[in-house]
């Protein structure tokens, strides 16, 4: 075998090598992959529970949320009922339908005390701003301010919240 055969079979083992290595790095990564969801599903599992926002109101007074899941793929963080509240009535207004409806809903929707939705953040004392010239209150505890959200805006401007999730701290 002269000096060019030994290359060409040299460098043919090679390419077999690199096939190989290729084909076990595709399996470790897949493996990985895997592992990575299983542990952060147990670490998911044992920090948070996941329930459906459409459940009774008052079920989540005294819970801490950890997130908003929408559609059961999107998941947005949370740390407080305050920024529930605004990360589901923010994704009903980005849907331009929703926006007219809910800009319509301005000044008609009233607590006892205060107006619920507003053009404008006077006589609210906790306004949250939603949008240019949309404005809700927020001063209420987690199942008044739930139970406004559910009922009083997403529900008048039929909004489907049965894909929308709610992420809650185990104690």
């Amino acid at each position: 075998m002269n000096v060019i055969q030994e290359l060409q079979v040299i460098h043919q083992q090679i390419q077999t090598l690199d096939i190989k290595v290729e084909q076990l790095i595709q399996s470790l990564m897949i493996q990985g992959e895997s592992l990575n969801k299983d542990l952060q599903t147990a670490i998911t599992e044992e920090y948070e529970t996941i329930y459906p926002l459409a459940i009774d109101t008052g079920f989540f007074k005294g819970k801490k949320p950890t997130g908003v899941i929408f559609e059961e793929t999107e998941r947005i963080n949370v740390g407080t009922w305050k920024k529930v509240f605004q990360t589901i009535l923010c994704r009903c207004d980005a849907d331009p339908e929703k926006h007219v409806a809910l800009m319509n809903l301005r000044g008609k929707v009233s607590g006892r005390e205060r107006v619920l939705l507003s053009k404008e953040s006077e006589n609210m004392r906790s306004p949250l701003k939603i949008a240019e010239n949309l404005y809700v209150e927020t001063h209420y505890d987690t199942e008044t301010l739930l139970r406004i959200l559910l009922t009083r805006i997403l529900s008048a401007v039929n909004y489907d919240v049965s894909h929308i999730s709610v992420a809650i701290r185990n104690s």
